[in-house]
């Protein structure tokens, strides 16, 4: 988005070098003109908050064209003076006169370099990512079993709008006091870059969409069999001797098949050598080396793996996420969701339960964070009924407090919680 209305900044301001001989002031009105209109697309763009359902970009296409319309319509009768008196004159010696004639006046200078700086600054980036509010997803519309019957209530899972921070988002944290800044090192692991921030939470994302249907199909006595197993890399330390990458899938270690993450650690504690691991990358097979290193007194590979576990259900379960989700924060919602889908009752009873937390495969549920603007959205949504992990419940029950919230929160720190609340509040 930053991008597109910093162009739009640059073609106003280029054309602004063509109206020169326009009517005097005209440009400088139109170039503060249009950098009000860039930090209102910019501000609409984290309108978000307030849950307005409309494409930036079509707001910037029209703007755009709202403006060199108008600057062209400006300039119509001036070009045409131009070419009428200056027939024989080049195009280019003409196109000569006009910068020199612009760069001779300060106020036509400022306004073509002000609203490029202004951009330029209000973009630089800071070591912050900022939450702007929260939203939900409606999650009977994302999740499909066959045979599913209709139900009155619904799931959402809530979440958190967050970005990496630029000196206008930053700026906006101490304004708005739905936003809130957070430094990068509370979010990423040491030495991580984006790429590998961002595969790690994609990942995390798929595992508990993994972990919802063994949950919900085993609660639900339906047949739910692993599919299939693979270790990935997600992070590699600094310290670490290797040449291994994010995403690598372990297929072997040291020329034996890996199976769990006992065998890979058995093969740590006893080799006293560099380890051969052959990974999976990019479809290819790849023979890599890795060097124990010493972390807190113990011999270490210096990465972080994750066992990503498929499984195969019957009914099948269809996800029908549009791919923009990450983190592992809507785990017990989901799990809420498909198990609904398999039941020939509607647990919530006809409510709107929303909630958040993390799922694992034994259906034990997580902390989470940005759980201020996760009760926000649920408020402004009007949910009927928010879970919330055990670990979040006191800071959320001072929030619901503070705010007087008509939802009821209930803490839960197992997907038993969850169910046992729903069969005893009909």
């Amino acid at each position: 988005m930053f991008p597109n209305t910093f162009g739009i900044s640059i073609a106003t301001s280029m054309l602004d070098i063509i109206n020169i001989g326009n009517k005097e002031g005209n440009t400088f009105l139109i170039n503060r003109l249009m950098l009000k209109m860039i930090v209102l697309v910019t501000v609409l763009d984290f309108m978000n908050i307030f849950s307005i359902k409309i494409s930036i970009n079509i707001i910037i296409v029209i703007v755009y064209n709202f403006f060199f319309i108008f600057h062209l319509f400006s300039c119509y009768n001036y070009i045409g003076e131009i070419n009428m008196k200056n027939e024989k004159k080049s195009k280019l010696m003409s196109l000569l006169d006009k910068l020199k004639k612009f760069f001779k006046n300060p106020k036509e200078v400022i306004s073509f370099f002000l609203p490029i700086v202004i951009t330029l600054c209000l973009l630089i980036p800071v070591p912050y990512y900022i939450k702007m509010g929260g939203g939900s997803i409606p999650l009977d519309d994302e999740i499909s079993i066959k045979g599913e019957q209709d139900k009155k209530g619904s799931f959402d899972a809530l979440y958190v709008k967050e970005s990496r921070g630029v000196v206008f988002t930053y700026l906006l944290s101490y304004i708005i006091p739905s936003f809130d800044k957070e430094p990068i090192s509370d979010v990423v692991l040491d030495d991580e870059d984006e790429s590998s921030y961002n595969y790690r939470e994609k990942l995390y994302f798929t595992t508990s969409l993994d972990a919802a249907t063994k949950v919900a199909f085993e609660r639900a006595s339906k047949k739910v069999e692993v599919s299939s197993s693979k270790f990935l890399v997600i992070y590699i330390d600094k310290k670490a001797k290797t040449n291994l990458e994010v995403g690598d899938e372990i297929l072997k270690v040291n020329n034996e098949k890996v199976n769990n993450y006992k065998q890979i650690n058995d093969f740590i504690s006893k080799s006293d050598s560099d380890i051969s691991i052959l990974v999976k990358r990019d479809g290819k097979e790849v023979w890599t080396t890795s060097s124990l290193i010493t972390i807190d007194g113990s011999k270490k590979l210096g990465i972080v793996i994750s066992n990503e576990v498929k499984y195969t259900s019957d009914p099948k379960v269809d996800f029908k996420f549009n791919g923009k989700q990450a983190g592992p924060s809507g785990g017990l919602m989901i799990t809420l969701s498909i198990y609904n889908k398999l039941m020939d009752y509607d647990i919530t009873n006809g409510k709107k339960v929303f909630g958040t937390g993390t799922i694992d495969l034994e259906g034990n549920v997580g902390e989470i964070g940005g759980i201020k603007h996760k009760l926000i959205a649920a408020s402004r949504k009007k949910a009927d009924i928010v879970f919330v992990p055990s670990a979040n419940y006191e800071e959320a029950l001072g929030l619901v407090k503070k705010n007087n919230y008509k939802f009821k929160l209930v803490s839960v720190s197992t997907f038993d919680d969850a169910i046992s609340y729903l069969d005893n509040n009909k």
